[in-house]
């Protein structure tokens, strides 16, 4: 059986919140943010953002509602694509383009987070969630590596064994009911975002389905959407004695916020590897591979090794240089950025699958610290038998 839930005060909103025998769930459309950073761009089905690039064009007739958010400029597609960390990728949560909602949370606890995307390749994929101002480790690295080409729901979590994730496994806890912030944070740009539902049970065979309705194993249920914003959360404090009245102060002056647009990211420029130059400083090379960039330009660090990638290592048949440092992978999919150009970082299931070189032998089984199967000896990885 399925009951609405008490009727609200005040602001407060039941319309997007169902309750039944086996969970509690709340549904919110991308589109009724209230507030968000000007890279979110709203897709509707009479309206797409004239910001290039954008490959992949609108999506917006499959939409929920015709309409989705996306954040805009999508300047990395491919592997070949240059990673720029705070411009279009952005592996802290917290740190990205953002979208805040609020939520009004039926019942404190934790709820399963669950994000309805469309994904078209590999570097479009990945986002983090947070609560009233916080960015718990539950809450980062959604990831999609299913159901490419369509709107899909996930809520699996990237991890460093599991770059797929595992579904079910990002979730936020609620410490009090009512009026919450809940925020979402860019990880890589290109990210197409539709819907999202917190779904709060002890029943893991509910979760949405394809219809945007909450599935479990007696059956499904549809969820209206919230559609008009929740207050601000207001959470109250203890009671303290009431101090002398002091005067009044003088607020701070409120700093605009800083916005990244594509005229203020640095561009790559291509240099050939005989031309590269000393760098002036050695704080240019902040991952410490022997490379920095300065003068907007990659310079070699005086006293490093004066080997570059793609003089050390073999190309491999798509192209693919081993990387030297497995520090220019920052986001952990087995490619990095070296020398003006894509690598794959050795031992990787990436450099397995591109790589021609040959495979080295550890000589002892004390260079595998993590136990994978992989060590590092002679600055090269190595298998262990």
């Amino acid at each position: 059986m399925i009951r609405l839930l008490a009727p609200c005060i005040g602001l407060l909103l039941c319309a997007g919140s169902v309750s039944a025998q086996q969970f509690t769930a709340v549904k919110v459309e991308a589109e009724d943010f209230v507030s968000k950073h000007s890279d979110w761009r709203l897709t509707t089905n009479n309206n797409t953002p004239n910001v290039r690039p954008d490959p992949d064009g609108s999506h917006a007739s499959s939409a929920s509602g015709r309409a989705y958010m996306e954040l805009l400029p999508d300047t990395r597609v491919t592997h070949g694509d240059r990673l720029v960390s705070g411009g279009n990728f952005w592996n802290t949560a917290g740190t990205g383009p953002s979208l805040s909602y609020n939520v009004n949370i039926p019942e404190a606890g934790r709820y399963l987070v669950f994000v309805k995307a469309y994904s078209t390749g590999t570097e479009d994929n990945g986002i983090h969630v947070g609560l009233n101002g916080s960015n718990p480790a539950s809450g980062q690295r959604m990831q999609w590596c299913s159901g490419k080409n369509k709107w899909t729901w996930g809520s699996a979590q990237r991890t460093n064994s599991n770059h797929c994730g595992t579904e079910r496994t990002i979730f936020l806890d609620f410490s009090f009911a009512g009026a919450n912030t809940v925020t979402f944070s860019a990880r890589e740009d290109g990210f197409e975002f539709d819907q999202f539902i917190l779904l709060k049970t002890s029943n893991n065979s509910c979760a949405p389905n394809a219809n945007d309705q909450i599935a479990c194993n007696t059956g499904t249920t549809n969820i209206p959407s919230q559609n008009t914003p929740a207050p601000a959360p207001a959470p109250q404090p203890a009671p303290r004695p009431q101090p002398a009245p002091q005067p009044a102060p003088q607020p701070a002056p409120q700093l605009a916020p800083v916005v990244v647009t594509p005229e203020s990211v640095v561009q790559p420029v291509s240099i050939p590897a005989t031309a590269i130059a000393t760098c002036a400083s050695a704080a240019s090379d902040p991952d410490g591979d022997g490379y920095g960039w300065e003068n907007n330009a990659s310079c070699r660090v005086a006293g490093a090794a004066s080997t570059s990638p793609a003089q050390s290592s073999q190309a491999t048949p798509t192209n693919f240089a081993i990387c030297q440092n497995a520090d220019s992978d920052p986001d952990g999919d087995g490619f990095g950025w070296e020398q003006n150009a894509s690598c794959v970082v050795n031992g990787t299931s990436a450099a397995n699958s591109t790589s021609s070189t040959a495979e080295v032998i550890c000589e002892s089984a004390s260079s595998d610290s993590d136990g994978d199967g992989w060590g590092w000896e002679n600055s090269q990885s190595c298998r262990v038998r």
